[in-house]
């Protein structure tokens, strides 16, 4: 059974990944998201609530050293069409901001940008030197240890990468295995090439990809299109070059690093 704050952070989240909320600006958005917070977390919503499955995760509780199992996780770019996706293998002892790191590279992004981890097990963040953190509820994203917040097969968690383009994924936890011994994350599948960085977002991107067909298309957005994306192929994925680049990272598991 969802705990309380289980299911107000769900509705918060599902108002998120209306059409409406995506259109606004980055700015609009933080405001809105701010005023459900304070609408629907306030103490005094929580009073009318059950508590009774509510139980608060123990602090010590982010540094338990777990059974080590591999975890095969399917990354996805929200309101990509054709899909956009990674299918990954990774230990379940990472960080969310080693998941963080091993998104980045398997997507294709450049990690310029800041992160966020959100969903019915809480949020996630790594504390920016100016804002801190972004969301009053976020826990450190460099502690937070993935195994001990996805636990089951088919929990997911949304991972949105650069505020101001807003690129929205979903995690999915598909499967859970036995300890494979992984001291770097495999990627095992994968389709088409991740968006060009600060090319403004989702709909943006697919706008730019669908005016590009048309090679003889030659009014102003089209000639701006070809310049920022060059020679951007939006169908190429290089698997063996995504592996080799996941091999530079090691992330064996070792407790004196959550510290």
């Amino acid at each position: 059974m969802l705990n309380r704050n289980d299911l107000l952070h769900r509705l918060i989240n599902k108002v998120k990944t209306t059409d409406e909320f995506n259109h606004l600006s980055a700015q609009d958005q933080n405001r809105l998201e701010s005023a459900l917070n304070e609408q629907f977390l306030a103490p005094d919503v929580n009073q009318i609530l059950h508590e009774e499955t509510y139980q608060e995760i123990d602090e010590d509780e982010k540094f338990t050293i777990l059974e080590k199992k591999t975890f095969q996780l399917k990354i996805s770019i929200k309101g990509a069409k054709p899909p956009i996706w990674r299918r990954v293998l990774i230990p379940n002892t990472l960080s969310f901001h080693q998941l963080h790191e091993v998104i980045q590279t398997s997507m294709g992004w450049t990690n310029s940008h800041l992160y966020s981890f959100e969903g019915i097990q809480g949020v996630f963040e790594y504390p920016d030197e100016e804002y801190e953190f972004r969301s009053d509820l976020a826990r450190d994203s460099k502690i937070a240890i993935i195994g001990n917040f996805l636990v089951s097969e088919k929990d997911t968690i949304s991972y949105t990468y650069d505020f101001g383009d807003y690129w929205q994924h979903q995690i999915l936890l598909e499967k859970i295995t036995r300890d494979q011994g992984l001291t770097f994350p495999v990627c095992i599948k994968g389709k088409r090439n991740c968006p060009l960085e600060d090319s403004g977002g989702i709909d943006r991107y697919q706008h730019a990809l669908k005016v590009l067909l048309n090679t003889e298309k030659m009014d102003e957005d089209a000639q701006f299109f070809r310049e920022q994306f060059g020679d951007h192929d939006p169908e190429e994925f290089d698997l063996e070059e995504t592996n080799e680049m996941l091999k530079e990272f090691d992330f064996e598991y070792k407790t004196a690093d959550l510290y």
